[in-house]
C-alpha cells in the first residue's frame, strides 16, 4: 500500500534518510535482541506491536514491554541495557543488510546531483555496525552528512537534527526531503520544514504513517523516483 503526492513528483536538492528501516534492515534485528534479552531475564516474550510502542519516542523504553509489578524496577532496567549492549554490535555485523534496492537509487539520486545525508537517533558509539552495508556495497561515499543523536541537545521528533544537516549541507529546509519509517521521522521533518517521505520498510505501518500526513508514503526507498524529482 502507498500513496503518491497528488500532483507531479516534488523537486529538492538534498535527500535526508533516516537510517534504521529505511537504507538498513534492521527492524528484524532489533527484535531479536529484545527477544534475547528478555529470555536472558526470564521475563515472557512481547508482540511486535508492543515492541513499536516502545519506540514510539525514538529511545527504547523497557518499561513499556517489562511485566506492570515491575515496569518501574530501574535495576532491571539497567541490566536489560547491559545484555542489549553486549549482544548488539555481533548481531549487527552478522545479519544487517541494505533494504533491497537501496544501493541502486542511491547512486541515481546522487548522480541526478542531489546531495544525499543520514539524520539518525542513533548513537555514534553504534554506527560501525550500522555503516557496514553502505560500506561493503560501496555507497557510503554518497552520504555527504551524517547526523547522529549526538549531534544536537534535541532529537526526534524535534527538529533540531534536520535544522543542524541542512545547516551543513548548504542547503534551505525547503529544498530538502526528509525519508523514514516512524511518525516521528514524519514529525520532525515537519517540524524542519522539509518534504516528508514515509516508507513501510521499517517499525510503523500505512495508516499510522498516514496520521502525520507526509507528502507521499512508499512501500521502500526503491520507490522513491516516483515521487522526486530526478
Amino acid at each position: 500500500m502507498m500513496f503518491k503526492p497528488k500532483h507531479k513528483k516534488f523537486p529538492v536538492d538534498a535527500a535526508i534518510f533516516d537510517l534504521d528501516g529505511t537504507i538498513i534492515d534492521s527492524i528484524g534485528i532489533y527484535y531479536k535482541i529484545v527477544e534475547a534479552v528478555l529470555e536472558k531475564l526470564g521475563l515472557p516474550q512481547v508482540s511486535k506491536a508492543d515492541l513499536r510502542n516502545a519506540t514510539e519516542n525514538g529511545q527504547f523504553d523497557w518499561s513499556v514491554i517489562f511485566p506492570e509489578e515491575i515496569k518501574e524496577d530501574d535495576e532491571l532496567i539497567k541490566n536489560a541495557w547491559k545484555i542489549a549492549e553486549e549482544i548488539y554490535p555481533k548481531m549487527f555485523f552478522e545479519k544487517v543488510k541494505l533494504i533491497p534496492g537501496a544501493a541502486e537509487v542511491l547512486t541515481k539520486v546522487s548522480e541526478r546531483g542531489i546531495k544525499l545525508a543520514v539524520v539518525t537517533s542513533t548513537p555514534q558509539k553504534n554506527m560501525t555496525a550500522k555503516l557496514k552495508p553502505l560500506i561493503k556495497c560501496g555507497i557510503s561515499h554518497l552520504i555527504k552528512e551524517i547526523i547522529t543523536a549526538d549531534d544536537t541537545t534535541k532529537n526526534k521528533p524535534a527538529a533540531d537534527p534536520l535544522i543542524e544537516c541542512n545547516k551543513r549541507l548548504g542547503i534551505a529546509a525547503g529544498k530538502s526531503v526528509y525519508v523514514g519509517d516512524m511518525r516521528l521521522d514524519i514529525k520532525a521533518g515537519k517540524a524542519a520544514g522539509t518534504k516528508t517521505i514515509g516508507v513501510l520498510t521499517g517499525f510503523d505501518d500505512f495508516e499510522s504513517l498516514k496520521q502525520e500526513k507526509p507528502d507521499a508514503i512508499i512501500n521502500s526507498i526503491a520507490e522513491l523516483p516516483d515521487v522526486i524529482l530526478i
